[in-house]
């Protein structure tokens, strides 16, 4: 296996010039209205701003997440911060329906949502193909409406200490708009250059008042995308005679109907005491295609498709939150906020198929089935109390707040119909139904002062104890000092935890999928199972427990000229008992199914994996944010942000496998070679660079938006000879605005020089159907063009 490329590196080095050499040209310059933001994530003081700020944050504007041309929130986010990754997978359980954001190299679990300081729920689905995220369990960024959106603060460093479990790598708080007055209206249409994945998206949020003491903002986001296809020829043996040469896969986005409605309000019956509220709900429903089943396969009736035939998943996502509170001062500047939430998330397998075992045993199959439908549920109430207190021997006030969270989760998977469940090649079946819940309590404190007007300090502390493995306590501490007025350095300690999720405890699944088990690639049945199933339990798995870090940061802000903001911010984690899939273990050798069947179990299956505490990981990164915005003598402005992100992360210890395992001669690790190298290391890019223009002059505006992916390297199970160095890529997105009175019209093109993802290796694409890897940072689409048209009132 080759070294990791460092070949052409002139574009990066031309990219960053060109954002710092036009300043060179500014005139007047001045600073870019978002360092000026006051933040609400990471901090409860209510004074401090970005670029004041004692972690490093970035904060994005609803115009930003408009200007990239994206129709997914995640999508958008990844185009605007530079540590924040949207992997793209294809046909690998799901993950293309419900596809997460990764955040410093970390599981996209690692990273907290919130929506206005709120937890948000989880999803219900599991990430269980063989991407990155493989085996996580995220929350559905996209459930959020963009049109809903007032802000969003991304915060780069780990909160366990402030907000509890998931906050290892970082926090995501969707920050909803609230006024009563105003509103937009967009259209917006696109289709990529190949002439598929049109897309089609309705957005609308307006504004009510209710007298002079509260507001209503609603937002609407309805979507109708078509899929798009980028499988290559299908040169299987199986396909001789019938489909080789073909493009039978459908690989790339799958066709979406969204919609997404959200509601927000508050009224304020005096300064004690204002109620509010906050309602979201969206219903998906998706079209993904499966693996292409050939003539000869087992899950194939001949007579039915004598060419084979490809199976379409149809799953149904819903999703809903709901919040309510009351807040207000009392006293001598005592301020409280009461709040309950509920959120839900429910994934309903779907898919037009037919069971091959039914039809033998029956004679006849249906061709829709209806599979496993899983459910979570999340509750919680918040009580948070802070106060600023002002000591004779400090000289500024100290913030302090404390309050205490009472969580409570459910899942529930309910098995689909009697064809479903049925023979070698159906899903799960019923004694692998159930219904879970647990409970936690925690309590926090968290103060902050600046001891002196140029060193601010924040501490924070949190106890959390689940009923289902017990408590934990986290800390932290963070610092700035304000060397001059142009210079700061800010750091942070802390530690933290990620509570094993009920879905990652109890979820089970039995599907068709390619694996590498050391003789290539092969299409066979694959159960994950619960660690306390029989199956599980029998081959070695364990109790979940949970994850357990340590962080720290160090960064450096600069502020060369008026109004240009620079911020350099080194990290490192540590991650004991990370929390992962094990590898694929055969469950088909004589010695395996003959120990099982002697236990009473029949795995109904070839392989199963389940989820273990087995690895501990290291990530150490920089990131590197620049921001200027300046006025030209002629009335012209040119906004610039340069980011740029180095994330390294490594396996440092692996546990041993299961003393079964070796007595049954199973020849597999726990963690296999590409999760331990590959998903858990270097097949996420070390680097990644945005740089960002927009150029308003009169009624026009002009956005560039540059990326470049670091190269990665893609690991094999088969060992060092299918192992495949992936070069970088670079993207250029272009825009243009037209303001006419209310009216905007828009048009763009997303990767304008038709960038695709270096292609795999033929022994990689399994027999030429896949051309690109599932791996791949960046989309397999290439050229998209859109257009829209916004009108606002106000």
């Amino acid at each position: 296996m080759q070294a990791r490329s460092t070949r052409h590196r002139a574009p990066l080095f031309a990219a960053v010039s060109l954002a710092l050499a036009a300043t060179a040209h500014a005139q007047d310059a001045s600073q870019a209205s978002n360092l000026d933001t006051v933040i609400v994530t990471g901090t409860r003081s209510t004074e401090r701003t970005v670029s004041s700020s004692l972690q490093p944050i970035d904060v994005i504007t609803p115009q930003q997440l408009q200007q990239t041309g994206a129709t997914q929130l995640t999508a958008a986010l990844a185009r605007l911060v530079p540590s924040l990754s949207f992997p793209q997978p294809t046909t690998i359980s799901g993950a293309e329906v419900a596809r997460p954001v990764t955040l410093r190299g970390l599981s996209p679990d690692q990273v907290l949502v919130l929506i206005d300081g709120k937890r948000q729920h989880s999803g219900a689905f599991l990430n269980l193909g063989g991407a990155v995220g493989r085996g996580s369990n995220p929350v559905d960024l996209n459930a959020i409406p963009v049109s809903a959106i007032e802000r969003i603060e991304v915060l780069r460093d780990g909160q366990s200490a402030r907000y509890g479990s998931d906050a290892i790598g970082g926090v995501i708080n969707v920050i909803l708009k609230k006024g009563g007055e105003g509103g937009q209206v967009t259209a917006k249409f696109g289709g990529y250059d190949a002439g598929d994945g049109l897309q089609r998206q309705l957005s609308a949020d307006t504004g009510f008042r209710l007298g002079d003491k509260g507001s209503i903002h609603v937002a609407i986001d309805t979507q109708n995308n078509d899929g798009t296809n980028r499988a290559g020829r299908d040169q299987t043996a199986a396909s001789v005679g019938t489909t080789y040469g073909k493009k039978v896969y459908w690989l790339g986005d799958p066709a979406v109907q969204s919609n997404k409605v959200s509601l927000t309000g508050q009224y304020a019956f005096s300064k004690a005491a204002e109620v509010y509220f906050t309602a979201i709900y969206r219903r998906d429903r998706d079209e993904t295609a499966s693996l292409y089943r050939h003539r000869g396969d087992s899950t194939n009736v001949a007579s039915i498709y004598p060419q084979g035939y490809l199976p379409v998943s149809v799953p149904i996502v819903n999703d809903t939150t709901l919040t309510a509170g009351l807040r207000g001062e009392l006293g001598d500047g005592w301020h409280y906020d009461v709040s309950a939430t509920h959120g839900s998330n429910e994934y309903d397998q779907r898919s037009h198929a037919i069971n091959a075992d039914w039809y033998r045993a029956y004679g006849y199959t249906p061709f829709f089935i209806q599979g496993a439908d899983y459910k979570t549920q999340q509750q919680t109430g918040n009580v948070d109390i802070s106060k600023e207190f002002a000591p004779s021997w400090l000289p500024n006030p100290v913030s302090v707040s404390f309050g205490v969270e009472y969580l409570r989760q459910a899942y529930k998977v309910s098995p689909g119909d009697a064809v479903s469940q049925y023979g070698a090649n159906g899903g799960i079946t019923g004694d692998l139904q159930g219904h879970w819940q647990r409970h936690d309590v925690s309590e926090y404190v968290d103060l902050e002062t600046n001891l002196t007007d140029r060193f601010a300090v924040s501490l924070a502390g949190r106890h959390e104890h689940y009923s289902d493995f017990g408590g934990t306590t986290s800390g932290s501490l963070s610092g700035r000092f304000d060397v001059t007025s142009r210079v700061a350095l800010r750091g942070s300690v802390g530690t933290g935890f990620r509570a094993p999720t009920l879905v990652q405890q109890h979820y089970a699944d039995i599907s068709s999928q390619l694996q590498d088990l050391g003789q290539g690639q092969v299409l066979v049945q694959s159960g994950t199972f619960p660690v306390d199933a029989a199956a599980a339990s029998l081959l070695g798995a364990e109790k979940l427990k949970p994850e357990k870090s340590r962080s720290a940061t160090l960064g450096l802000v600069l502020e060369p000229l008026a109004g240009w903001n620079v911020s350099v911010d080194a990290y490192w984690i540590k991650i004991n008992n990370r929390i992962n899939l094990s590898s694929n273990i055969p469950v088909n050798t004589p010695a395996v199914n003959a120990y099982l069947l002697a236990n009473g179990v029949d795995a109904n299956c070839q392989s199963i994996r389940y989820f273990t505490n087995a690895v501990d990981t290291r990530t150490r990164g920089l990131d590197v944010v620049s921001q200027y915005a300046f006025d030209f003598a002629n009335g012209d402005r040119l906004a610039t942000t340069l980011g740029w992100a180095y994330n390294e992360n490594k396996v440092t210890k692996v546990k041993g496998n299961p003393a079964i395992l070796d007595t049954l001669g199973v020849a597999v690790q726990r963690v296999e070679r590409r999760e331990r190298l590959g998903l858990l290391g270097d097949t996420n890019p070390r680097t990644k660079l945005d740089l960002g223009l927009d150029y308003l002059h009169g009624r026009w505006a002009a956005h560039a938006n540059v990326q470049r992916y670091g190269s990665y390297t893609v690991f094999s199970n088969s060992g060092t000879a299918l192992d495949q160095d992936f070069d970088h890529r670079w993207t250029l997105d272009l825009a243009t605005d037209y303001n006419l009175g209310n009216w905007t019209f828009t048009a763009g093109a997303d990767n304008v020089t038709n960038a695709r993802p270096e292609q795999t290796k033929y022994a990689n694409s399994t027999s030429g159907n896949f051309k690109y890897s599932l791996f791949s940072p960046m989309s397999w689409n290439g050229r998209y063009y859109y257009a829209s048209v916004t009108y606002r009132w106000k």
